[in-house]
């Protein structure tokens, strides 16, 4: 349940002297006055009327971003004995400290049941702690358990500690399973600009081929060891997560393995996301209304194994896919082992897609989807020539059309396409004709 937030003050003038004399805060028998305090100390620094308020406001934000609160009460009073000077009263209503919930997930053509256990305001201030296992057609079992602390009082500036273990099934790619266990460290701080996550995680994996895997996948399988940074940036400005029409987003994310000199994997990957969304055509209302928009996306990546080294399977990029680049397999495109796929170092893909309603049933989640989409991926090297690698990656590029049906759905993009591949390379897996995909990350 989300919280209440409310601010009352009575009408004065904005530009007159103020200051704050005394901050009662009521309410609270779970959280501890020490957190209450780092929050509520910067209400004694405004000295204009104007400038109260807004640290008042400003403390009720951060109070409803801790979510442990349900109603959020702030009043302002005129002290009698002081001149230009009030007494802030904070009315507060804590959440119960334990939550249980379950969800239902999407991934990469991936769908899976979450159920988690939260338990929240643990020690008085602010935080949590939460454990989550999921089972799904992918990612088969996983659970994790989350310790998580705002650091200085702030709900933009987190630390949390995190192990998880889980059991994937890479199929869909390549044949093998990979059992993995996981711990590390996690801070996300949140900005006006995005939200950046930086994470140090060291991870054991175990990989199983599958009988019918290529000698590649078998030279591979066995235990490894990963010890890696991760840093990620998120910028979005979407209307809706799966079927935007407004807005923009950009991501931007960053794998250093190796790190300590640690692990058997010793390399950088970066990758970048973008799209932006518009509607074109906005008219009528009801069953017959007329809603157009344009969406573009694009998205490139590059890895650089640092000591030239064969990078593990799991790690490697791959493209293709029923909501990447549409009309090719997942991993379809690259260098290949037999059937199986081993992905590049270097990638990109565009996608432009007109969005519409479908004439006479503006009301149905169902819209009509047209597409083009063009990417290309090459095997590049540390040390190489960049020029070369260009050129590959400009040469031929894959290129494929189509039309089809989006569902649209607040927890998953479900698409239904005929795709046509107009432009592909020898080894290449094409994926023409019907197609289904499911996700929330799309080109």
């Amino acid at each position: 349940m989300s919280s209440t937030t409310s601010f009352t003050k009575a009408p004065v003038n904005e530009d007159a002297p103020m200051s704050v004399h005394s901050v009662r805060v009521l309410g609270t028998s779970i959280t501890r006055k020490s957190f209450l305090d780092t929050l509520t100390q910067g209400l004694f620094t405004p000295q204009t009327t104007s400038d109260v308020f807004k640290e008042a406001q400003d403390i009720a934000t951060k109070l409803d971003h801790h979510d442990v609160f349900d109603e959020i009460k702030v009043y302002l009073d005129t002290n009698q004995n002081l001149k230009d000077t009030v007494d802030v009263t904070i009315q507060l209503k804590e959440k119960s400290r334990g939550l249980v919930k379950t969800a239902f997930c999407t991934g990469d053509n991936e769908v899976h049941v979450i159920g988690s256990v939260l338990s929240r305001n643990l020690f008085g201030g602010a935080e949590t702690f939460d454990t989550s296992f999921s089972f799904g057609n992918r990612t088969l079992a996983a659970g994790e358990a989350v310790l998580s602390t705002p650091l200085n009082g702030s709900p933009y500036l987190t630390l949390s500690g995190f192990v998880n273990g889980a059991i994937k099934d890479h199929s869909l790619i390549n044949p093998y399973k990979e059992e993995s266990q996981t711990k590390g460290l996690r801070v996300k701080i949140q900005s006006l600009y995005g939200e950046n996550e930086i994470s140090y995680a060291l991870t054991q994996r175990d990989i199983t081929a599958y009988p019918t895997a290529s000698s590649t996948i078998r030279e591979q399988s066995g235990a490894n060891t990963k010890s890696s940074v991760y840093h990620s940036f998120v910028h979005d400005t979407r209307n809706h997560k799966t079927l935007p029409t407004e807005g923009h987003y950009l991501g931007l994310f960053q794998e250093w393995a190796g790190v300590g000199s640690k692990g058997d994997s010793n390399f950088i990957k970066h990758e970048i996301f973008g799209q932006t969304h518009r509607t074109l055509v906005n008219k009528g209302v009801g069953t017959d209304a007329v809603r157009v928009s344009l969406s573009l996306s694009g998205k490139a990546g590059l890895l650089a194994s640092l000591d030239n080294n064969k990078v593990n399977l799991s790690d490697r990029l791959y493209l293709g896919g029923p909501l990447s680049l549409r009309g090719f397999k997942s991993g379809g495109i690259g260098a290949r082992n037999g059937n199986d796929a081993l992905g590049g170092n270097v990638y990109w893909a565009v996608g432009a897609s007109m969005i519409s309603t479908i004439p006479g049933s503006a009301h149905l989640p169902i819209k009509l989807h047209a597409f083009a989409n063009a990417g290309n991926m090459s095997q590049w090297q540390r040390g190489e020539e960049m020029n070369k690698t260009i050129e590959d990656l400009s040469r031929e590029p894959r290129v494929s059309i189509g039309l089809g049906l989006i569902f649209h759905h607040e927890v998953a993009r479900i698409e239904t396409n005929f795709t046509i591949p107009l432009r592909f390379r020898t080894g290449d897996v094409i994926d023409s004709g019907f197609g289904f995909g499911v996700g929330i990350n799309f080109l």
